[in-house]
């Protein structure tokens, strides 16, 4: 007994009643069948029926050409599309970006960024050397300089203002009135009349050669002096009236001083008189000899020495110089 498929009965599709077969399509080449309701074509070689006969359309006018009020724009060179095609080429590339930014090489770059990090990027003089060259510098250093003499030449050759009424504010300030002048005056001739009567006194004083008169005359001489130098300065508008009052007050001191020093230099004197003294008593005690000590006593002169001798310091001036 055999295995096997068993073939199914009726398999095959039963065929749907009251409808027609379908026609079988045409040949390759063939005109398709006409659908059902249209009318047959014409068999060939039979004349073809005349065309219906229909209207013709109205010719339509002309259009008018306005005026442009624009001109348009001329169409574009295939050049120039060319060109933008080639930079859009070259912007989507990352050489053609960088290219537009700089135009350094990218190892200049990548060596600047390290002199950076090295802090090796030099001054700012270095870098615009690097960058302009040194004509640069040469130049910004002539151009100040220019500035720098054109504004002296200005300063220079700038007008001098003089303000007139200030200097006759000036000189009215400075003008002594009509009083002051008559006090003044009335100084000049104290003064005045005070020098006739000291001068030949201290004439006469330097020609006998008394020391002590001319050291008592010689400071007021020369203070008087030195007055009537100021007073006529002042009476004729040379000097202030404030200097005249600031000399009368450093007289006042220095004449204080004066008496001071003088009282001074006379004990000094004294002194070296009484040790000059002590010093002739010495030396006519020690190199004398016992004759000439005898002659010496029988002199006109011992009676002075003698006299000046027992007390120096309680001595006359006139004894004093007699024992010279």
């Amino acid at each position: 007994m055999g295995l096997g498929k068993k073939r199914k009965i009726g398999s095959k599709s039963p065929t749907t009643p009251g409808l027609p077969p379908m026609p079988a399509p045409p040949a390759p080449g063939m005109p398709l069948p006409p659908a059902p309701g249209m009318p047959l074509p014409p068999a060939p070689g039979l004349p073809l029926p005349p065309a219906p006969s229909m209207p013709l359309p109205a010719a339509a006018p002309l259009p008018v050409n306005p005026l442009p009020a624009i001109e348009a724009l001329p169409p574009s060179q295939p050049s120039q599309v060319e060109a933008v095609a080639d930079a859009v080429d070259e912007s989507d590339s990352y050489s053609g970006l960088y290219a537009k930014k700089s135009g350094k090489p990218l190892q200049q770059v990548y060596g600047h960024i390290d002199r950076i990090s090295q802090g090796d990027i030099g001054s700012l003089l270095d870098r615009y050397s690097d960058r302009f060259g040194h004509e640069l510098d040469r130049d910004i250093i002539v151009m100040r300089k220019d500035e720098r003499d054109d504004k002296i030449a200005e300063v220079r050759d700038s007008p001098t203002v003089q303000l007139l009424n200030q200097d006759e504010e000036i000189q009215d300030d400075g003008a002594l009135d009509g009083e002051t002048l008559v006090e003044l005056n009335a100084q000049l001739k104290t003064v005045e009349d005070e020098l006739r009567r000291i001068k030949p006194q201290y004439q006469a004083a330097k020609s006998d050669g008394d020391r002590e008169v001319l050291r008592e005359l010689r400071p007021s001489l020369e203070a008087l002096m030195a007055e009537r130098k100021l007073l006529k300065a002042v009476i004729a508008g040379e000097a202030d009236l404030d200097e005249l009052f600031e000399s009368q007050s450093d007289e006042e001191e220095e004449e204080y001083e004066e008496e001071e020093e003088y009282e001074e230099e006379e004990e000094y004197e004294e002194d070296i008189f009484v040790a000059f003294a002590a010093i002739v008593d010495n030396l006519l005690g020690k190199y004398l000899s016992a004759s000439e000590i005898t002659e010496f006593s029988h002199s006109e002169g011992f009676a002075v020495y003698q006299s000046v001798g027992s007390s120096p310091a309680d001595s006359s001036d006139d004894a004093r110089s007699e024992f010279f």
